[in-house]
């Protein structure tokens, strides 16, 4: 057993995901029957942090495969700006593993009094909201004590694809049980945090689609566990100006999944990973030292989670390699007001 509690969290990951296939009670039917029936037509995501990242993960899915509009709201909209909405046609899913932010809580009450069909997707059955909503979803994800979120974060993808499937008819309940079996499988198979340079604290992660949606949440990691400012960049957007930053001390991370967004990556990117020595490709190829390579699974979308499932104690390693306390980030909680 480690000494790091964030980084046995991560190593627990593999587990938790098979727990979570042999018994997870979460009633996908209910929320599938009304986008199926046509009662939902868009979806509104409210959360903060890491779940927010979930959120724009969630938005690029229920476009991607439900064609269904999809906006992560920022909770002020409400809380602070007062607006008004009609929602009667709207499922409003409030992402977080506390749920506790009295900032989400206000949200989902007023999404629900101006028409919402609300869901909370909370890793805490005791949540207030609970009792207002009209349907929760157990992340059941064991305890997160630590700062910084990782299988909460797991869990949250693997509720969104598995609403996404059943609304498209498909029951994926056995592939994600083989899906947790080769996770666990593959454990032994860490990323190297040594082949990251360590001296340079400024760089992209880049990608495209549901790649930079993740893109997002491994950002996320590199500021409050490393201190590093490593920004998230649509491989297409980044050539709009952002491009114009890289030089040889500056750290480029490239994420190419294996799909239509994720195989245009490498193309994007084929002229900025020039401009550095520092590049390092998270890819289902391997394609040199600086690789940082996944095995992708046959059902292609659950890729995201097996990346994340080596990039958390990739990136605690390489935290606790740098000397920092990945246990305890930098004035940071883990339930944060802003409201």
């Amino acid at each position: 057993m480690n000494k790091s509690i964030v980084l046995n969290e991560a190593l627990s990951i593999p587990e938790r995901v098979n727990d979570f296939a042999l018994n997870d009670k979460n009633k996908y039917s209910d929320i599938a029957k009304l986008i199926v029936e046509k009662n939902i037509q868009y979806i509104v995501t409210v959360a903060r942090g890491t779940s927010d990242c979930a959120a724009l993960y969630a938005s690029y899915m229920f476009a991607k495969y439900l064609g269904l509009p999809s906006y992560s709201m920022p909770p002020s909209i409400i809380t602070l700006e007062k607006s008004k909405f009609d929602f009667s046609k709207a499922l409003v899913i409030i992402i977080s593993q506390s749920g506790m932010s009295e900032d989400l809580i206000e949200c989902e009450n007023m999404s629900k009094l101006m028409g919402a069909t609300t869901l909370l997707i909370s890793n805490n059955e005791k949540s207030p909201i609970i009792n207002n909503c009209n349907y929760f979803f157990n992340i059941n994800a064991g305890e997160e004590k630590s700062v910084a979120a990782t299988k909460t974060f797991i869990m949250s993808l693997l509720i969104i694809i598995k609403i996404i499937y059943k609304s498209l008819g498909k029951n994926i309940d056995k592939q994600v049980e083989v899906f947790s079996n080769n996770l666990i499988e593959d454990s032994n198979n860490q990323w190297d945090s040594n082949i990251i340079n360590k001296s340079i604290e400024t760089g992209f992660i880049i990608s495209r689609g549901v790649g930079y949606a993740i893109a997002n949440e491994m950002s996320l990691k590199f500021k409050e566990l490393c201190q590093e400012m490593i920004e998230p960049f649509s491989s297409a957007e980044v050539m709009h100006g952002p491009k114009s930053l890289i030089q040889n001390s500056f750290k480029l991370f490239t994420i190419s999944l294996k799909d239509k967004s994720g195989n245009i990556v490498k193309k994007d990117s084929k002229e900025i990973t020039k401009l550095t020595d520092l590049h390092y490709e998270i890819s289902y190829k391997q394609e040199n030292e600086n690789t940082l390579f996944y095995n992708s699974f046959e059902l292609e979308v659950l890729d995201p989670i097996i990346i994340l499932t080596k990039f958390y104690p990739w990136i605690i390693n390489y935290s606790i390699e740098k000397g920092l306390d990945p246990d305890n980030p930098r004035y940071l909680t883990k339930v944060t007001k802003t409201f």
